[in-house]
């Protein structure tokens, strides 16, 4: 009876616009309350993130010379004069670049007001999912979508120095990207890693498709850790810089819940089977409210599933 009246209210909401209109709406942030902050990391690297009005927005990371800038990732449109703002206050040069290290809107947003100027980077992924997903962070496309494309790897001559973008497949989607900045110990990882304290689930591909998977992360953080050096600095994603050791800690729990949710599928169990057997019980401390477990034992199989069925690889490399 009770999933009877909910197709009855769906059915009105969908049928009745005036219904929809009476209804308490879901009001977007007041992104007026958003303040950027300039962090340095490195000679010339510097870390922009953004807090207040339920932020979210992705971190950027700055490479500021005579050249010109290069920002890796751009978070929100409207936020474009804030972050130019915040980067005036290290430099009066204008952003040349910008290279996303995924499609997600919080990541690429402010491609619409940088892409004016600057010229836009990204994986050949991201510019084919941007023109055809539905994500209300993404405007303006002809100015936001990236006008250089690549592969497997990319590297930018820029400042006196090199900017290393690798591209690993199957990770928090199709089309994610580490950035090396090459002879410093400063690398922006995206999504592929997120650092929050407390600590959470980790972010994995929450786009309910065959693009993403957990292997596809482990595959890029375990290339990261053995190829950089022990006082790395990682940007992550979302969430605040983190250390060499600190990425090892969120690749140990990637692992142990990857290989726990692989083993009841092993076993032939299905996911509600998993879910009511508590299989992540030793990692609820996990939990938040962006990411329950349920909703992160969801994650895993549906990941784990679609690469089981061969729905892409995970690698990638120098």
């Amino acid at each position: 009876m009770r999933k009877y009246s909910m197709a009855c209210l769906m059915f009105c909401l969908l049928a009745v616009p005036s219904l929809r209109a009476q209804l308490p709406q879901q009001q977007p942030p007041d992104l007026s309350k958003v303040q950027v902050k300039v962090q340095k990391l490195a000679e010339n690297i510097y870390v922009l993130q953004s807090s207040g009005a339920q932020a979210g927005m992705g971190n950027i990371a700055a490479f500021v010379g005579d050249d010109g800038i290069l920002l890796v990732d751009s978070q929100l449109v409207e936020l474009g004069p804030k972050i130019e703002a915040a980067l005036k206050t290290v430099s009066d040069k204008p952003v040349k670049y910008v290279l996303n290290t995924h499609w997600h809107g919080d990541h690429t947003g402010g491609n619409a007001y940088f892409g004016k100027t600057a010229i836009i980077i990204a994986q050949d992924n991201v510019r084919k999912t941007m023109q055809t997903v539905n994500d209300r962070r993404i405007t303006n496309l002809p100015v936001s979508l990236p006008v250089i494309t690549f592969s497997n790897e990319l590297t930018l001559h820029l400042n006196g120095g090199e900017v290393h973008a690798i591209h690993f497949a199957r990770g928090h989607t199709d089309g994610d990207c580490a950035v090396f900045f090459e002879k410093t110990n400063v690398i922006h990882l995206g999504d592929l890693f997120t650092n929050f304290d407390p600590p959470h689930y980790p972010a994995l591909n929450s786009d309910n498709d065959a693009s993403g998977g957990p292997q596809g992360e482990i595959a890029a953080i375990e290339y990261v850790l053995a190829h950089s050096p022990e006082d790395m600095k990682v940007i992550p994603g979302h969430g605040i810089v983190a250390s060499k050791a600190d990425l090892a800690k969120y690749l140990e729990v990637l692992k142990g819940t990857t290989a726990a949710v692989k083993a009841g599928i092993d076993q032939g169990k299905s996911l509600d089977q998993l879910k009511q057997e508590k299989v992540l019980a030793k990692w609820e401390y996990l939990e938040s409210p962006p990411i329950k477990t349920d909703v992160y034992i969801e994650r895993l199989y549906k990941g784990l599933i679609a690469e089981k069925n061969g729905s892409g690889s995970s690698g990638g490399g120098r």
